[in-house]
């Protein structure tokens, strides 16, 4: 039986609803696993499971798809657009539902090191995959409706950081996006179910910090995203982290948090939380490379 983590069946947008149910269908037919990345990962979790909100909204919608390699990841497009329901775009990884871009990244098979693809037909197109792997792994699954029923699964808080911050360092600068969903996901992750379980299971961390639960939170959030981090992602991240928190550095990911937050968020206060996941993060990760 399948492990249901929430269940949100009549709560979520029914034209999203039914764009998951043609990629379940076409992916669970070839034995394919996906699961929902992005910033609709982000509003199921958030705002549907938590119910924080705050977010811009988006009609977005982005795919993580495990193939075995990059013919598998051709057969299943082509059997999308069969549908009649999905149409091709100039971009290579993304099909039009009417006027939703659905984005799917393929990760597994098409990659030869779990860190990057290079797209067909010229490779000249290379995406970073880091962190996909481990956001599966981890992920929660989320029953979208009853009858039929509906399953998808979605990276948990930790998941969707690893990606956020690999996904910004990689396109840096062309997506400070990522830089706000990532701030968004660190000043919610105590009260996004970790209340009780700083007061319970962390009390030594919660009483370091003062008894606030933001900076707290952040330092948890950088806990647990070291304890699902393989090591070259765990590697990459803490290099991130290190460079964004530098004295010597410009501050480029504070900076984009800055430019989006609002005024209790400046670049001294990005700056800090920014530093609190690093030390969260390092405290997991520096303790498991020592084992």
């Amino acid at each position: 039986m399948t492990n249901i983590s929430y269940n949100l069946s009549g709560k979520i947008d029914p034209v999203l609803v039914n764009i998951l149910r043609l990629i379940h269908q076409e992916t669970s037919s070839r034995g394919m696993l996906f699961f929902v990345v992005g910033a609709t990962a982000r509003d199921i979790l958030l705002n549907h499971c938590h119910a924080i909100w705050g977010q811009r909204a988006t009609r977005d919608l982005d795919i993580g798809v495990e193939v075995a390699g990059w013919e598998e990841f051709r057969r299943l497009t082509e059997a999308l657009m069969a549908t009649g329901q999905f149409l091709p775009t100039k971009d290579l990884h993304r099909l039009s539902y009417g006027k939703i871009p659905v984005d799917i990244v393929p990760y597994g098979g098409v990659s030869s090191d779990a860190q990057t693809i290079a797209w067909p037909p010229d490779h000249q197109v290379i995406m970073n995959i880091m962190g996909f792997q481990e956001a599966y792994d981890y992920g929660m699954t989320i029953r979208l409706s009853d009858n039929p029923p509906l399953e998808v699964k979605v990276p948990t808080i930790p998941g969707m950081a690893l990606m956020k911050l690999i996904s910004w360092n990689d396109s840096y600068p062309q997506r400070p996006k990522d830089a706000e969903d990532l701030l968004f996901l660190m000043n919610n992750y105590a009260d996004a179910g970790n209340v009780d379980r700083l007061f319970d299971d962390e009390p030594e961390l919660l009483k370091q910090e003062g008894f606030d639960l933001t900076p707290a939170g952040i330092r948890l959030l950088g806990r647990d995203m070291a304890a699902m981090a393989s090591a070259a992602t765990g590697e990459e991240i803490q290099a991130i982290l290190r460079q964004e928190t530098d004295e010597q550095q410009r501050y480029r990911l504070a900076m984009d948090m800055a430019r989006s937050s609002r005024i209790d968020d400046r670049l001294d206060d990005s700056l800090a939380k920014l530093k609190k996941m690093a030390e969260g993060f390092s405290e997991i990760f520096q303790g498991r490379a020592g084992q």
